[in-house]
This record gives structure tokens, C-alpha cells and sequence, in this order.
């Protein structure tokens, strides 16, 4: 009877422990994404937060890329809020003027909220000056002309806006910017939203691409294309999955993604992630 009884409590302890491990498992893996931004010490830390939007964060700095998180056509909460986003934020690159881009809440925010730089094209300057960004917070970035800003090598790139029925935007303004930004060491391109380009098949050593298969970007050929052409390390669709998908969205908010991902190479279809929002990636 007592080693019956033994067995029983063995048991009770060992869920018990059990339970609590899940707990603590559990809250690691829901820390919030502004905590795991701070507590990310160690090499380069990519994070989706959907759309065209990523924050990285090397050595102490954190910079985003067209970061878009309170707007009215998301299918889903933003992984991170803009205040949060606010307390963390050193850099905000920006790449064109719509609003899905160069978003006005988040600018706001980071303006009061925040004492980070915006980077942005010349293009942008008439929307900054609505919004009360003061000049000393910002850098214009022009296309071909590199330029450096905390640590953070940037080589501007033209863009060239695409439409629906995959045709040039009859408003393209050729002041529009993607990036190459060097940060931690790695290279990652951004081409904003653009057709493809030769500037973007010149790159070389390109660690993380984000490109947006979109019938308005490079769609699935021209993805195709662009991966082929550059093999880059990290291969990260954008501009999918984030806003709702209708008649009047269908054009830029459908993405291509697992189309294009079924045409690559089987080594390069290892280097290709496909991320939830909020999702991180190590980039070594």
C-alpha cells in the first residue's frame, strides 16, 4: 500500500514540475516582441511585422523598414504596438509615400514618442513637413548616392512603382528609394515597392532579401528572376498576408509567395522563410 501510495505522489510531482516547465516554456516563447527586441544581444535579429515591414536589431541599434502597424485594412493585430515600437525604434527607413509605406500613425507616434532619425526619399519631404518632422530628424536618401548614418552603411537604389495589370504606375516618381543597409555586417536589400530593375540584379553579396511578389512589384517572374540571379542567404517575402485581400486591394495585397517558392531550386528553397508576424530569424 505505502509504495502505491509513493508511486501516486511520484506521479503528482512529476506533472506538477511537468505543468510548471509549461508554464515557464510558454512564456518564453509569448514574450512579448518588444522584449525579445531588447533582450536580443547576440548578432543580427530580423523580425516580420508584416506587410513591408521588419525590424532589425545589431549591436544595440534597432532600425525599421516601411513599418506599418495601426491601419484599417489589417487582417490581424500588429505584432507590436507603436508606442512599443516607440521606446525601441533608432532608425525608421522609408521607402515611398503611400500610406501603407510611410505610414502617418506610426510617424506620429515615433515623432512624439521617440527621438529616432526617418530616412527618406526626396519624394517623402512635403509628407514630413505635414506631419512636423523637424529637419535635424531627418535624412533624405537619393538614389545611387550612399551615405552613412549611425553605423548603418545605406545605398539608396531606385524604385519604380508598379500598378495593377502588372503596368508601370502612371504616378511613379523616380525620387522613390529601395536600400541596400550593411548592418552588423550582413547586406540586406529592400526594394521598396518596385519593378525589377538592373540595379537590383547589380547587387552582390546580398545576405537578406525581402522582395514583394505582387502583381504591382516583381510578381512571380521577376521574383524568380531576382533570387536567381542574386542567391542571397535569406530569402523573405513582403507585402503579403497582412492586409485584406479584395476587389480593390486584389493587386498589391495578394501575394505570390508559395508560387514563387515552388519554382526555386531545392537549395534555394532552404533559404526561403515564409513568416507569421512577429516571427524572428537569427541572421548569421
Amino acid at each position: 500500500m505505502k509504495k502505491r501510495n509513493k508511486r501516486i505522489l511520484f506521479k503528482r510531482n512529476g506533472l506538477i514540475i511537468l505543468f510548471l516547465w509549461s508554464i515557464s516554456l510558454w512564456g518564453q516563447n509569448n514574450s512579448s516582441l518588444k522584449q525579445q527586441i531588447e533582450s536580443h544581444t547576440d548578432g543580427v535579429g530580423l523580425w516580420w511585422a508584416g506587410h513591408n515591414g521588419w525590424i532589425i536589431k545589431s549591436n544595440g541599434l534597432v532600425i525599421s523598414t516601411d513599418i506599418l502597424l495601426n491601419y484599417d485594412k489589417r487582417k490581424q493585430s500588429p505584432p507590436i504596438s507603436e508606442e512599443e515600437l516607440a521606446e525601441v525604434l533608432d532608425i525608421s527607413f522609408i521607402t515611398h509615400g503611400h500610406k501603407d509605406h510611410f505610414a502617418r500613425s506610426i510617424s506620429k507616434t515615433l515623432l512624439e514618442k521617440s527621438s529616432c532619425i526617418f530616412v527618406i526619399p526626396q519624394s517623402c519631404i512635403a509628407i514630413a513637413k505635414e506631419l512636423n518632422i523637424p529637419p535635424e530628424r531627418i535624412i533624405v536618401a537619393k538614389p545611387r548616392a550612399p551615405f552613412e548614418v549611425l553605423g548603418v552603411k545605406v545605398s539608396p537604389l531606385r524604385a519604380i512603382h508598379g500598378n495593377s495589370n502588372f503596368a508601370i504606375y502612371y504616378k511613379a516618381n523616380l525620387e522613390d528609394c529601395g536600400y541596400v543597409l550593411e548592418v552588423g555586417g550582413k547586406r540586406f536589400l529592400q526594394p521598396g515597392d518596385s519593378f525589377l530593375l538592373e540595379d537590383h540584379l547589380m547587387e552582390k553579396n546580398i545576405d537578406v532579401l525581402f522582395f514583394s511578389p505582387t502583381e504591382h512589384n516583381m510578381h512571380i517572374k521577376n521574383s524568380l528572376t531576382l533570387i536567381n540571379e542574386l542567391k542571397p542567404k535569406y530569402i523573405l517575402p513582403q507585402h503579403h498576408s497582412t492586409v485584406v485581400v479584395n476587389e480593390s486591394t486584389f493587386f498589391w495585397a495578394k501575394g505570390y509567395h508559395r508560387e514563387v517558392m515552388s519554382q526555386l531550386s531545392p537549395a534555394l528553397k532552404k533559404r526561403y522563410y515564409i513568416l507569421k508576424q512577429g516571427d524572428k530569424i537569427q541572421i548569421d
